[in-house]
Formats: structure tokens, sequence, C-alpha cells
């Protein structure tokens, strides 16, 4: 899911953001290269590790934030074991009415601005899909990914939006239409990676979107 704006959601508000968030072609589409480009993520960040590796070691991650749940299959079909996280009480009860999983080990309520409740080295990996381009301030980013970067052990996966002209355009003109729309923070591609390596990782890899039309990309970053 996510945004950084998800306190204020309600258990009626989630339910209706569930239910209208995907439903329109152009987020269909959204979502299915995410999905593509996210499995894609996972398999590279396991490396050699089995779907069902003998004595039961598998994948630890961190999905914060999780919203509704929206990745949380995919994450478990990857042979993983999971937590979900969001600074919203009803984002991760919604998470944890579809709880159908041995693997989903649980949920927590947390404000990653202000800190995990993790261990260093909890996870193995942090995975975050829109919440970056939510932090509008400098220091909110960097908080977020040092406590990222403190709680795994081997790295993350996580989107961010990097400057781009023409998505900044449909903004503004969508912008004419609608009453209300959230401000997005997009930075560039020398910021990311210098925050990034502020906070202790190295980018793997980078795969953006859809190449010269959105301005999201999903980073795959590994501990330093």
């Amino acid at each position: 899911m996510s945004s950084s704006g998800n306190k204020s959601f309600d258990r009626g508000g989630v339910a209706e953001y569930e239910k209208r968030r995907y439903r329109g072609l152009d987020q269909r589409l959204v979502d299915w290269k995410e999905r593509r480009i996210l499995g894609r993520m996972f398999r590279e960040a396991a490396g050699n590790v089995p779907e069902n590796p003998p004595g039961g070691h598998r994948l630890l991650v961190l999905d914060a934030p999780c919203g509704y749940g929206r990745f949380t299959d995919l994450v478990l079909g990857r042979g993983a074991r999971l937590v979900s996280s969001d600074i919203s009480f009803h984002m991760v009860e919604r998470v944890m009415t579809k709880r159908d999983h041995s693997r989903h080990l649980g949920g927590v309520v947390a404000d990653f601005k202000r800190g995990l409740p993790f261990k260093p080295g909890a996870f193995d990996y942090v995975f975050s899909m829109r919440l970056f381009h939510h932090l509008q301030a400098e220091e909110d980013r960097k908080a977020v990914l040092g406590e990222f970067a403190r709680a795994a052990r081997k790295g993350a996966i996580l989107s961010f939006y990097r400057m781009h002209g023409l998505h900044t355009l449909q903004r503004k003109i969508r912008r004419l239409f609608k009453k209300r729309q959230r401000n997005i923070r997009m930075v560039s591609g020398e910021t990311f990676a210098h925050e990034a390596a502020g906070a202790g990782f190295t980018i793997e890899r980078i795969r953006p979107l859809y190449r010269g039309i959105h301005a999201q990309h999903i980073a795959l970053l590994r501990k330093s």
C-alpha cells in the first residue's frame, strides 16, 4: 500500500480504501507491474534459499507499511516469513483478519519516523512500498531509512519517486480537476543514493515502474 497518513483511517475508511484504491484501469496496470518487479526482486533477495529449506530457515521479512495487506500473499508466496506493520491500527487489524498462513507471524503498530520496536538485525529484509514519496522532509526519510537499516540484517526492498518531468506535469494537470490530492515528494537518483548510503545501504538494483512515463522506482538495497 501505503501512505504516511494512514493514522487517520478508521475501520470503515480502510474497507473503502481497499475497495476503491486499485479499481481503475491505470491503477490495475500499476499493481500488475509492481507485482512483476517485486517477484523478481524477492527471488534475487532470497538468492539460494529454497522455498522449503531444510531445518525450516526462511527469509524473515518486515512489511512496513503493510496497508491493508496488498502484498502479503506475494511475500508469503516467495516462501518468506512475514511480520506486518503500519502506523494505522485499523490497517494492521485488516491485515490480521486475513491472516491465514502459519508463516504470517503477526502485526505491529508503529510510527517508523520514531523508531521500530525491534532489535537490531531482527529481520532479513524490510519491505516498504509507497511510503517514501509521502515523506516530505529529508530528516524523516533519513530517520526511516536508518530504522530500516537497523532492523534489517541483509537489506531492503522499497519504492521511491524519482524526479520525473512528465509525471510532475501529469499531477499538475490532475490538480486542475481534483479538489484534493496528496503531495508527492520526488527526489533525484543522486539524493536517493546518498540517503540510502547514509543509512548503511548500497544499491543493488533499481527498476522503474514504467520507464519514461511514471516516477515510481523500486530498489533492492543491501546492507553495506
